[in-house]
């Protein structure tokens, strides 16, 4: 009789360190789950960051092609003056001018695309 006592007292406190095992893990899974979460969740934030952040950039982009075509547009017709301009030469001194006025359409050329950048990068890379 005292041995079938000592083995339900055994075999209840087996089957409570089971539950206490079993909870202990429960409890364990439910913290990671908790924090696998707040990761998820996270990630979730920085990623809506990069999407804003690279709609912006095509924005930006998209604006920067369109002034870019502009200013090209611009200079193919002061060129296209230029030319009918050195044509209608008719000395050295109005050649020697006409020269200097394709260098300033080109140095505005130069000019403008570093603008450009520079205004990109500033708007863009802060």
């Amino acid at each position: 009789m005292n041995w079938l006592r000592i083995l339900k007292l055994g075999a209840a406190a087996a089957a409570l360190f089971i539950a206490y095992l079993a909870g202990f893990n429960q409890g364990r899974d439910s913290e990671e789950l908790k924090n696998a979460r707040v990761e998820i969740s996270n990630l979730n934030a920085t990623v809506a960051q990069f999407k804003a952040r690279q709609n912006n950039d095509a924005t930006a982009l998209a604006e920067l092609r369109r002034v870019e075509s502009t200013s090209r547009n611009e200079l193919e017709r002061m060129r296209s003056q230029l030319a009918i301009i050195e044509r209608r030469a008719q000395n050295d001194s109005d050649r020697q001018r006409n020269r200097c006025l394709g260098l300033a359409v080109r140095y505005k050329e130069v000019v403008e695309r570093a603008d450009r950048a520079i205004k990109f990068c500033a708007e863009n890379h802060k």
